[in-house]
């Protein structure tokens, strides 16, 4: 099923190559008897065109081509989606640490601790009448301090990026923290930290702005233009096609009609040399030379027959959509049709090639693509200077929601700004990037001279073409005219035994050559 752009496409397409269309050659004999025991079928032009747009295998791989791109514009404006992340953990740390090191408030407690246990001791070994331990010897018995961690923590985040560049992210956190260690005598209480903020990064040199941010869509849009002018020049090329191959069909069989008119002439012309021959007014050798020339017009007849099957079955590239084994048709124009000649005016032609030529249109995008290109790679050229902010409320106490309480409350918040600056030095990368966008664009704008002249030729072509034609076919009627003459005065001629059978022939040959010259001109 056609989607509804492109039906609307086709239909614009049929509008503008089948008004014109006549029946102006329904007098036109189909020469069915030529393809014996196969079926033939009537086409017309409209036919044809309009089964070409629905069947087209170049185009609808074009059409594809179209999706693609679309799909590929729709990944690029992903890029500024916000992104959702979550992390859920629980750890356990179990390690030996040095008493002698009062690293943290944890370690001064250790050490309280510790003394302590030591006053402890000393008191039952005075009431048993032991000696005291000293310093030494308790610190012997706990130099080995296990510290153990039991630790969940929980975070989640939203981060993302603007079309200026900025990369911006929320983040919350909430972790339970247990610490303790081997020989604490205290009741062990958790902690919980929660914190919440926000954190701000925005370049100022490198990645600063739409033209490096956006490069990548607006190439992606440039692209997908692209891909539906290609799919517009492959739908028009089609239609060229098919319009090309079914005059080339007409030909085809209005060649035929002259071969099998030259066949019967000579025929004639066989049966009038044995006649005169049996009178005696002949030699075999005339009747043989006109033998000679019917076996020629019959090969010459394969021959057409054989560049009509060619044009049909490159109209069935054209139309159908698959091969089948089983479809023996042949395909015949079922009308001549009769497209007016336009006016020639230079001007106007020059100005519809350059208004309407999908080549200069996409030729005049990719321009369009490499000039966004030069832009990026001059922005990836510069150092990167990022200006980073950070700012957050945090709270810590025994229980999550008062340790959210105290956070939200602004007790304890912290913040950060800074500059990061990264210099590459040499930048032999950037400045090969610019260089080769700089070329790529030089390329691109070369293109389009390119095609602007090519246009102008192919413009200035066709009006020669036109000319030319116009003036083979008067010149080509004319000349079917005289032969015409030329060859009842030959057969005159000859019934008064002025000439040979050699020239009659010869006459006729010219005829019908001038005939398919005629048409052909046509």
């Amino acid at each position: 099923m056609l989607n509804p752009r492109w039906r609307a496409f086709a239909s614009a397409v049929l509008l503008v190559f089948t008004p014109a269309v006549t029946r102006a050659g329904q007098g036109q004999e189909t020469r069915t008897h030529l393809f014996p025991g196969a079926p033939v079928e009537r086409i017309t032009l409209t036919q044809a065109i309009t089964m070409s747009l629905e069947n087209n295998l170049e185009a609808r791989f074009d059409r594809i081509g179209v999706r693609i791109q679309r799909s590929r514009v729709r990944f690029e404006a992903g890029a500024f989606d916000p992104t959702f992340s979550l992390n859920l953990g629980s750890e356990s740390t179990r390690r030996a640490e040095n008493s002698n090191i009062f690293s943290s408030s944890q370690g001064i407690q250790q050490e309280r601790s510790i003394l302590a246990q030591q006053e402890l001791n000393n008191t039952l070994r005075g009431q048993q009448g032991l000696p005291p331990l000293t310093r030494n010897d308790i610190r012997s018995e706990t130099s080995d301090i296990i510290f153990d961690q039991q630790n969940r923590r929980s975070s989640s985040n939203i981060i993302g990026r603007t079309p200026w560049g900025m990369r911006y992210g929320f983040f919350a956190e909430a972790n339970r923290l247990r610490n303790t260690f081997s020989g604490d005598q205290r009741e062990i209480l958790p902690d919980y930290q929660t914190s919440v903020g926000i954190q701000v990064v925005q370049p100022l040199l490198k990645d600063f702005g739409p033209a490096a941010n956006l490069a990548p869509l607006r190439i992606a849009r440039v692209e997908q233009k692209i891909a539906v002018l290609t799919w517009r020049q492959r739908v028009m090329t089609g239609v060229q096609s098919v319009m090309a191959t079914y005059y080339d069909m007409l030909f085809g069989i209005a060649d035929l009609k002259v071969g099998e008119d030259a066949i019967a002439a000579d025929t004639k012309l066989v049966q009038q040399n044995q006649r005169r021959l049996e009178l005696g007014f002949m030699s075999p050798f005339d009747v043989q030379q006109a033998r000679a020339q019917v076996s020629l017009d019959q090969e010459k007849l394969l021959t057409s027959k054989n560049f009509f099957m060619e044009r049909q079955f490159a109209l069935k590239r054209l139309v159908l959509d698959e091969f089948r084994r089983d479809d023996p048709r042949i395909f015949v124009p079922a009308e001549s049709p009769a497209l007016p000649v336009p006016k020639i005016d230079r001007s106007a032609f020059l100005a519809d090639a350059f208004a309407r030529r999908y080549d200069y249109q996409q030729a005049v995008l990719e321009a369009e693509a490499q000039d966004i290109r030069l832009r990026y790679a001059r922005n990836q050229a510069l150092p990167q200077l990022d200006l980073v902010a950070t700012y957050s409320l945090n709270g810590l106490s025994n229980s999550f929601g008062r340790s959210f309480d105290q956070a939200l409350q602004g007790q304890t918040p912290e913040w950060t700004v800074g500059v990061n600056l990264r210099v590459p030095l040499g930048n032999v990368q950037g400045r090969a990037n610019i260089d080769i966008a700089k070329a790529q664009k030089e390329q691109a704008i070369l293109r389009i001279k390119q095609i602007e002249l090519t246009v102008g030729v192919d413009v200035d072509t066709v009006i020669s073409r036109i000319e030319t034609n116009r003036q083979r076919l008067d010149t080509a009627r004319n000349t079917s005219a005289l032969n015409e003459e030329a060859v009842r005065i030959a057969y005159r001629r000859l019934e008064e035994g002025q000439i040979s059978s050699f020239d009659v022939i010869e006459q006729q040959r010219r005829l019908y050559d001038s005939r398919s010259r005629e048409l052909a001109a046509l």
